[in-house]
């Protein structure tokens, strides 16, 4: 027994160096990695998988005729999900159709009343040029018939004209001077037609600017009445998981209230928070390993796709405010934005939990 013990306390003295010298060399290796791992990664478990969370909103406010989907569902993008009441909203459309209909009949009728008026205008700047020519013509003869009434008058004071020829060169001296007289009076009246004319032709062309006016304010009706018919009809604005329902058939919603959450799955990546500390290397483009704290055994990879324009810190609702005396220096951290570089089977949702490194040398 004695050399039987003895034979195996040498054999474990020649054992344990063996031991040693393998645990050391373990340990060499891990602490060689871990100093790799920390000159040229930097990793961070303040990180979530982010992505577009729609809410679903309206414009309209109304009664909810049909919901077309459960909560939970996969919808395509153009899904009709949520379907109101539209018989108010199909009244305002006719409403509006009928207006618009009018507001194109006035302005007809306007442009209509102005061709009119500009072909009354012409007719009369016509006749006073007309007239304007008679009045030349009766002022001739107006001094024909004086010229003549004085040269007989002057005979017939000598005796050399009769009594008979004095009182017809009279007579169309007078008539001469009656027909000037009333030209110019036709004139006159020509000219206040004319000044009534131009006014009236102004007067149907602001009508018609405001029969324009009335007829873009009809269209603009029709298409603000018309989007709010097709608001009616909620749709899924891409393709996702529609969550978080907010209404039931029959409740009334009233404008702007969320009915319900679209998740895009289809474009999801990472938000993690670095030190500020951390970013002296770090750069876009490089490689980022994912791990997912859901699924231990799986691994992703990613890249740097962008950095924050400010700290977290800066964008909460009450920022820090240094000026006030009580700064005490607090590292920060910058959002940094990791796109997935190869897709999972696994499914992965906005704000499950992931660490990352990143690749800096």
């Amino acid at each position: 027994m004695e050399i039987s013990e003895q034979k195996n306390g040498k054999q474990l003295l020649r054992i344990k160096p063996y031991i040693i010298i393998a645990v050391i060399a373990v340990a060499a290796a891990w602490a060689i990695i871990a100093i790799y791992n920390a000159m040229c990664y930097e990793s961070t478990d303040d990180a979530q998988i982010d992505g577009n969370i729609i809410p679903l909103k309206t414009t309209v406010s109304g009664y909810i005729h049909e919901l077309k989907f459960t909560d939970n569902q996969q919808v395509n993008k153009g899904d009709t999900l949520i379907v109101f009441d539209t018989i108010d909203l199909l009244a305002n459309v006719k409403q509006a159709e009928a207006q618009l209909l009018a507001a194109q009949a006035g302005l007809s009728l306007s442009k209509h009343q102005v061709v009119a008026g500009e072909f009354n205008q012409r007719a009369v700047n016509f006749t006073s040029g007309s007239v304007k020519g008679n009045i030349e013509a009766a002022k001739a003869r107006k001094i024909e018939a004086e010229n003549n009434y004085n040269r007989i008058l002057n005979m017939s004071s000598k005796g050399a004209a009769t009594q008979q020829s004095l009182d017809n060169a009279k007579m169309q001296f007078s008539v001469a001077k009656a027909q000037l007289s009333a030209l110019e009076n036709d004139f006159q009246s020509s000219n206040a037609r004319k000044s009534s004319a131009n006014t009236q032709i102004d007067i149907y062309k602001v009508q018609s600017k405001a029969d324009e006016a009335r007829l873009k304010q009809a269209e603009a009706q029709l298409v603000l009445v018309k989007n709010q018919l097709s608001h009616a009809f909620v749709t899924a604005p891409c393709n996702g998981i529609v969550s978080q329902r907010n209404v039931e058939v029959g409740q009334y919603a009233t404008a702007g209230l969320p009915l319900a959450t679209v998740t895009n799955l289809k474009n999801i990546w990472i938000t993690a928070n670095f030190k500020e500390t951390q970013l002296k290397n770090m750069e876009l483009g490089q490689t980022v390993t994912i791990e997912v704290d859901a699924y231990p055994n799986l691994e992703l990879k990613g890249k740097v796709e962008s950095f924050c324009s400010a700290t977290g810190a800066k964008f909460s609702i009450l920022p820090a405010q240094n000026a006030t005396g009580n700064f005490i220096k607090i590292t920060q951290r910058i959002p940094v934005r990791i796109s997935f570089e190869n897709n999972s089977q696994k499914q992965l949702r906005p704000g499950m939990n992931v660490v990352v490194n990143v690749k800096t040398k």
